[in-house]
């Protein structure tokens, strides 16, 4: 499971012109130590109000700041496609940020949005429309764009033919009323193959530094990301290191989740004092985790983790977690004395449930005299229950 898939998407769009020109202008940048004017990158876009078998080439921008790091990306679009005279029609600035994520719009050459009867956007209208924009799941995401509304009738919103259509104009929350076309053109150049091309530029021009920023930016997908290009990068230091275990052990189970996939990439050494340390301090959705983690890595443990491990048995007050525990110490560390000895104290536990797990156990391991007399004790104590 990732819920940031989206993060991982194949990287196309990106012309050859594009990229030498985005070259340049970051070399002229490094010089002079000033943020460089926005950089034009040459991208092809499938749009389904264009009607065309084919992308068509447009023009996308991207802003950096004064050290070279992506900032933000933008594109000039028509605030409709029309096919007639009847279509308000002025330019729309998108702006995505360095993730593909629309963060606003602007009219760079004047004007303002229209819907029906000509009648101007209202201030919570284009809240609406940037909230419209901003869902990636939009019912939008599978209406064509003959289903919607034809040209004639594009901003008025009130007769639409076709049952995907009627479908769309159902959903309020889809479109600002009036001005249905307007928001399904704008959501489809908002959420169209830009943000791929967006998402690898990123990829590809941020510094190892930048990632982590991104880091400490308690913005959950930006975390992710960081962690899922440093993984990939293969970036092994001591800071990366260290704000990574942070992340892991400050976060929620996603954020530990990536953090695991770092730390496994890392290498058995990394892994392990990873996961001691980081199962010592976490909660309990955090260690389910990392037990299901330990049983599923291929990686060889050290000698005598697993016994360390163990003594954490009567800190546990999950019976899944002793369960998922004691499961991982039947299949990596049999027969350990030390394991044994730490199981033991679950027979007196509170849960007769996590008592009775640990009586299995202990049944399948070599005890000395004095601690199968407490396993006996329990059983006599149980009989009826075992």
């Amino acid at each position: 499971m990732n819920k940031h898939s989206h993060l991982r998407r194949r990287r196309r769009g990106l012309t050859v012109a594009g990229a030498v020109l985005f070259s340049c202008v970051l070399f002229s940048m490094s010089q002079t130590g000033q943020p460089p004017k926005p950089v034009e990158i040459d991208i092809l876009v499938m749009h389904p109000g264009l009607n065309r078998s084919e992308a068509t080439e447009w023009i996308l921008f991207q802003s950096s700041d004064e050290q070279g790091f992506p900032v933000e990306y933008y594109l000039d679009v028509p605030s409709v496609i029309c096919g007639d005279s009847q279509c308000d029609i002025i330019t729309v600035r998108l702006f995505w940020d360095p993730l593909g994520n629309v963060v606003r719009y602007s009219f760079p050459e004047g004007g303002t949005l229209t819907k029906r009867g000509h009648k101007q956007f209202t201030d919570a209208d284009h809240s609406k429309l940037l909230q419209i924009l901003q869902d990636r799941e939009s019912s939008m995401k599978n209406v064509a764009a003959t289903d919607v509304v034809s040209p004639a009738e594009a901003q008025t919103g009130d007769e639409i033919d076709g049952a995907s259509g009627a479908t769309l104009l159902s959903d309020k929350s889809a479109i600002v009323p009036g001005a249905v076309y307007t928001c399904y053109n704008l959501w489809h150049w908002a959420n169209s193959d830009i943000q791929e091309t967006i998402l690898s530029i990123s990829e590809d021009k941020m510094t190892n530094e930048q990632l982590l920023q991104y880091l400490a930016s308690e913005r959950q997908e930006r975390m992710a990301f960081a962690i899922e290009q440093l993984t990939e990068r293969g970036a092994g230091d001591a800071a990366t290191t260290q704000a990574v275990f942070e992340l892991a052990l400050q976060g929620n189970v996603e954020l530990a989740s990536r953090g695991l996939e770092y730390f496994e990439s890392r290498g058995a050494d990394t892994y392990y004092v990873a996961i001691e340390k980081l199962f010592a301090q976490s909660a309990e959705k955090q260690r389910v985790l990392y037990l299901s983690s330990l049983n599923a890595t291929d990686l060889e443990a050290p000698a005598g983790f697993y016994d360390r491990l163990s003594t954490s048995l009567s800190s546990l007050e999950s019976y899944y977690e002793v369960h998922l525990l004691l499961n991982l110490m039947n299949a990596r560390n049999p027969s350990s004395a030390a394991v044994a000895s730490n199981t033991l104290p679950l027979l007196e536990s509170k849960s007769f449930l996590i008592g009775r797990k640990a009586y299995n156990f202990l049944m399948e391991e070599e005890l000395a005299p004095e601690q199968t007399a407490r396993l006996d004790a329990f059983q006599q104590k149980n009989a009826d229950r075992l």
